[in-house]
């Protein structure tokens, strides 16, 4: 009697090497890069914007903790609770195994860093697809470690969070064939949803992949993409109607504020070459390397670079503008590089095809040449000056408010500075984690005038000239810029000082 072999077991028999090769390089991968990514905000931490605080982190301590400082987007319900939400739930979570700072900080930045995982995921199956296991590799490699994604990756921002879940939907519309499965359509359109609600700014971007993804395609196709959004914005106006009053609170404000009223410009103006400025400025010329890459990737996969273009083009136009919002197109022409990458890998072969004896070395050569010489570039990128001053942003304010978070028996806290505004720099009380009041004078008399209300002083000892010492304090300790002083004795307990408002709506400020 003849063996019979089921051709589906053969199959899968067939595969399985290669599948446990793409899972051991995929997951030596996302090790690499989850690690990387911890550097910026864990183990060197600093800020890039003190939005990564006031706008998630901070509102979440004080959902679990009971205190905060309140910036006026809270104030008048001008965000929405989604994200500090998850916050707070790893917050609250993270007191099983311990309170404070040294615990919830890490667990949050490591739930963004997961999410920062889907790029590198995407990418590598992207590529897989299109060129192998050699070039899934190496295209995940240059995902793995792109400076600006590294950098950013971990941190508490909306347009970060909402980059990665844009190359998810991405993946899920167009993996590379056709999607007919509507449960995977279905999550498609929730994420872009989500998406939307985490950054409004992106919404032209939403547009035209949902438009491309379903224009000539069967109705079904967009039924189960319009469901999952849909369904998902859904709860987010009955989450705003319970939090903020009425649904889309949050986003319709968002707009108001700072469309009509022009609150964003109040922040800073900058011209429209801004953004293409500041990526020379990081990449130098190795953007004449990137470019290339990036143009490469979108002859294979052109949604993600059609996309990224739209959203630059749209924060081009709007006056305000910030390195971070542009993130979701930089995570997108990342991935684009790294499929640009991948299809050099697989180019140098097919150039030798007439070099039967050579061919079998000239994938694995060329792969590891090109890995390496991406891996230098990004490191020089890394290391470059643009990138140095970010990654050290307020570094040593952060430091100092880690010691002081594991001081006992502190009464107030005074922060010090050039502008009155240094309440931003230090990380509130997501980083204080301390029930006690804070105060930030603006000037030499103010600070005089409000000494007795705190025992604790940091300052930054670049002020020229130096305001003398209040009585009785004494320095302690300094972290290169910022100082540590303190002094015996009480606190007054004066109230706090109340949070800036932006003088556009001045008049909407809520009475104390």
């Amino acid at each position: 009697m003849a063996l019979q072999i089921d051709p589906a077991a053969a199959w899968k028999l067939r595969a399985s090497p290669e599948r446990l090769g793409s899972i051991i390089a995929l997951s030596g991968l996302l090790i690499l890069a989850f690690a990387l990514r911890l550097i910026p905000v864990v183990f060197v931490p600093s800020l890039n914007w003190w939005d990564e605080i006031f706008q998630t982190t901070e509102p979440a301590h004080r959902l679990v903790f009971g205190v905060g400082l309140v910036p006026w987007e809270f104030q008048l319900g001008a965000r929405s609770w989604i994200l500090p939400g998850v916050f707070a739930g790893l917050m609250e979570l993270s007191r099983v195994i311990g309170d404070g700072p040294d615990y919830y900080l890490p667990i949050i930045a490591g739930a963004c860093d997961l999410l920062a995982m889907i790029p590198v995921v995407c990418c590598f199956l992207w590529c897989r697809r299109l060129f192998g296991l050699t070039g899934a590799i190496v295209g995940g490699l240059c995902v793995a470690v792109a400076p600006e994604l590294v950098y950013f990756g971990a941190r508490t921002l909306n347009e970060v969070v909402a980059a990665h879940l844009l190359v998810l939907a991405l993946y899920l519309l167009e993996p590379g064939y056709r999607v007919t499965s509507r449960r995977r359509l279905f999550s498609a359109g929730a994420i872009l949803a989500l998406v939307f609600v985490l950054r409004v700014q992106i919404a032209p971007a939403i547009a035209l992949i949902g438009l491309w993804s379903t224009i000539g395609a069967p109705w079904a196709r967009f039924a189960a993409i319009a469901g999952g959004g849909l369904s998902v914005l859904a709860f987010v106006a009955l989450l705003d109607a319970l939090t903020l009053g009425y649904p889309f609170a949050s986003i319709w404000r968002y707009v108001l504020y700072n469309g009509f009223y022009g609150v964003s410009s109040t922040f800073g103006v900058e011209p429209w070459y801004y953004y293409g400025l500041m990526e020379l400025m990081i990449w130098l010329a190795g953007l004449f390397v990137l470019l290339p890459l990036v143009l490469l990737g979108a002859r294979r996969t052109v949604l993600p670079f059609a996309a990224a273009l739209v959203i630059i083009a749209v924060h081009s136009i709007i006056a305000h503008k910030e390195y971070r919002f542009i993130y979701p197109a930089v995570v997108l022409l990342a991935v684009e590089a790294g499929i640009g990458l991948a299809a050099l890998v697989t180019s140098v072969p097919e150039r030798l095809n007439d070099r039967g004896r050579w061919r079998s070395l000239a994938r694995p050569a060329a792969a590891g040449a090109l890995a390496g010489g991406w891996c230098l570039l990004s490191f020089l990128t890394w290391t470059g000056p643009a990138m140095a001053a970010l990654r050290y942003r307020v570094h040593d304010y952060l430091a100092a408010t880690s010691l002081v978070a594991h001081m006992a028996g502190i009464c107030g806290i005074g922060l010090y500075g050039l502008d009155g505004k240094d309440w931003a720099r230090y990380g509130g009380y997501s980083w204080l984690h301390q029930p006690v009041p804070m105060y930030w004078p603006k000037d030499g008399d103010e600070l005089e005038a409000t000494a007795a209300s705190f025992d604790i002083l940091l300052y930054t000892t670049d002020i020229h000239p130096a305001p003398p010492m209040p009585a009785g304090f004494v320095k302690e300790r300094c972290f290169d810029e910022v100082c540590l002083a303190r002094r015996a004795g009480k606190c007054d307990g004066a109230p706090m000082m109340p949070m800036p408002f932006p003088e556009p709506l001045a008049g909407l400020r809520p009475h104390r």
